[in-house]
């Protein structure tokens, strides 16, 4: 006997998951062309035989070791994107932010419970604090 029941999502479940899988494809998308473009010999910021070199280091001594750049803030490989590899970082960052655009994406639809529109603002201050926190303090790569 085959049993099917109807399962309700809430609709805030449905957002969150939806804004998390779109940015999520959209963050390996980026990855994947930029990296590719990188793979066949596009203009690079470190040469491959060095990455693959040093690719054992602390991501700090990493970047040091390969084009002496000290990693504090985002200046360091903002600064390079005609390069194919700071590229495709672009493509680490917005997985990054992944679950920040879910949580606004959920935040708009927790405005009638204010348990969950307290714990998805806390959420986002703390995430906005991760992204602001190494220009302020340093930091970043060690």
């Amino acid at each position: 006997m085959n049993d099917q029941r109807k399962v309700e999502v809430d609709p805030l479940n449905i957002s969150f998951a939806r804004a998390m899988e779109v940015v999520t494809w959209a963050g390996i998308a980026i990855l994947l062309v930029f990296g590719l473009i990188y793979m066949f010999g596009a203009p690079s910021f470190v040469d491959m035989q060095q990455a693959v070199e040093h690719w054992h280091e602390p991501a700090g001594d990493f970047w040091e070791s390969v084009s002496d750049t000290s990693v504090q803030g985002y200046g360091w490989f903002l600064t390079r994107l005609t390069k194919m590899d700071a590229i495709s970082m672009v493509g680490i960052c917005v997985l990054g932010l992944a679950p920040l655009a879910a949580i606004l994406a959920a935040l708009a639809r927790s405005l009638r419970s204010r348990a969950y529109l307290l714990i998805f603002l806390v959420l986002t201050l703390e995430f906005l604090f991760a992204i602001v926190r190494p220009l302020i303090m340093g930091g970043g790569g060690e």
